[in-house]
């Protein structure tokens, strides 16, 4: 995402970690996820989808699906959207105590973690 398309909170909060060295994580599933839609053509990249991955791989830390990301991810109940994609996406923000900056409004209305939009 561009930054510009953040909002203000994000950005600021973005550069505030760039600014004090702090690292930035994502899950291995948004790297799924971005390869996915870019496939199905409903996300157009600025470079090849490998290219582009590997820049992201180089700007955060990729964190694993591991045995207590699924745990946190199947323990989410309702209202939270089935998507098996964003279940593990949140699960690896509970499992690793993290703020998930999204703006997806489904895993805001399910309020599952600590979010930042």
């Amino acid at each position: 995402m561009a930054p510009e398309n953040l909002s203000a909170q994000a950005r600021a909060r973005v550069l505030q970690a760039e600014t004090s060295h702090e690292e930035l994580a994502i899950s291995c599933m948004t790297l799924w996820e971005i390869a996915h839609k870019h496939a199905s053509k409903q996300l157009e990249l600025y470079a090849p989808v490998n290219k582009f991955l590997a820049e992201m791989e180089k700007d955060f830390i990729v964190l694993p699906v591991y045995r207590a990301v699924v745990v946190k991810a199947a323990e989410l109940g309702d209202p939270f959207p089935k998507d098996p994609m964003d279940r593990l996406i949140v699960g690896t923000a509970l499992a690793n105590d993290l703020v998930l900056l999204t703006a997806d409004e489904r895993i805001h209305q399910a309020n599952a973690c600590k979010l930042l939009w």
